[in-house]
């Protein structure tokens, strides 16, 4: 979903969300084992024990194969990831494991598409370049 598992295409789940009890506790009682989402851009895992454990932190990625854990997991975004890392982001499930992976691409010319389209804020390309 895009959102979250309450309001699939409009609710933000943000790290420091681990931080708010009620609302973390609402969201993982709405998931029977795993919910991937978006919406921030911010790629990670959250848990149920008010986590949320970045890309960076995982080593060959995260075991999903207990089927009674619940978690919920944001991709990231092919475009503006925004947790510092300018590289697009992306997860490959296999039913074991969940993998964060990154893919270089050509930032430059994706400012200058964004620059050329009168409709879009420059400030929009910009930060690709800081990942945020």
């Amino acid at each position: 979903m895009h959102g979250s598992p309450r309001s699939p295409t409009n609710e933000y789940v943000f790290p420091e969300d681990t931080q708010n009890g009620k609302k973390m506790e609402k969201l993982f009682s709405m998931i029977p084992h795993l919910c991937f989402q978006g919406h921030t851009h911010v790629p990670g895992i959250f848990t149920p024990d008010m986590r949320f454990i970045r890309p960076m932190e995982l080593a060959g990625g995260y075991s999903v194969s207990d089927k009674t854990q619940r978690l919920m997991i944001n991709v990231g975004s092919v475009g503006q990831p925004r947790d510092g890392d300018p590289r697009s982001c992306y997860v490959v499930y296999d039913e074991q494991v969940v993998e964060f992976r990154r893919v270089e691409y050509d930032i430059e010319e994706t400012v200058k598409e964004i620059e050329a389209e009168p409709e879009l804020d420059n400030f929009l390309g910009y930060r690709l370049r800081e990942g945020r």
